[in-house]
């Protein structure tokens, strides 16, 4: 219930944030840099795929109402990357043959295999943003190159918010 509490005030922090990063801070066309997606990333292994994009539709629309982008935008590439969440985690996260379902915790995957996840999640993710930003209006090339800074980016950062985040006294 401790860690709950904690991971809910770190996403509110987060959303306000990438608030202010979007109306006062230009880094570049190149750069989307995407905070609000660790909420999405933390939820609990057990959260099913519908209240998923629920929270992610939710997240999404306060980005959106907070930013100064396209609204709807964040919210449709959000809850695209949240619909693909749960065969993601499947895929990523250790069997746990001690809990009743099989499955671990988000507290039990480690930083490598947290970076493999965030990285999975922020492709898919930046993949619906972009493509529906750019919509044919802008040359491949500055996608591709917008996707893979934005993707370096935004790994590295999920990856340092999990470890600074993370109770490292339970491993």
């Amino acid at each position: 219930m401790r860690s709950t509490w904690k991971y809910i005030i770190i996403s509110i922090l987060l959303i306000l944030a990438q608030g202010v990063l979007d109306n006062y801070v230009n880094l570049s066309i190149y750069l989307n840099i995407t905070l609000f997606v660790f909420p999405l990333l933390m939820l609990p292994v057990r959260t099913g795929t519908v209240p998923a994009m629920l929270a992610a539709f939710i997240i999404g629309l306060v980005v959106d109402i907070l930013g100064n982008g396209i609204p709807g935008l964040t919210a449709a590439a959000l809850t695209a990357a949240a619909l693909l969440r749960k065969t993601i985690l499947g895929l990523i996260v250790p069997k746990d043959p001690s809990s009743k379902d099989g499955k671990g915790s988000m507290e039990d995957l480690g930083i490598r295999q947290f970076a493999v996840y965030s990285a999975v999640m922020c492709l898919i993710f930046l993949l619906a943003y972009i493509l529906l930003d750019c919509a044919g209006f802008r040359p491949f090339w500055q996608c591709i190159l917008r996707l893979c800074a934005s993707l370096a980016v935004n790994t590295t950062l999920m990856t340092l918010l999990f470890a600074v985040s993370s109770d490292n006294r339970k491993r």
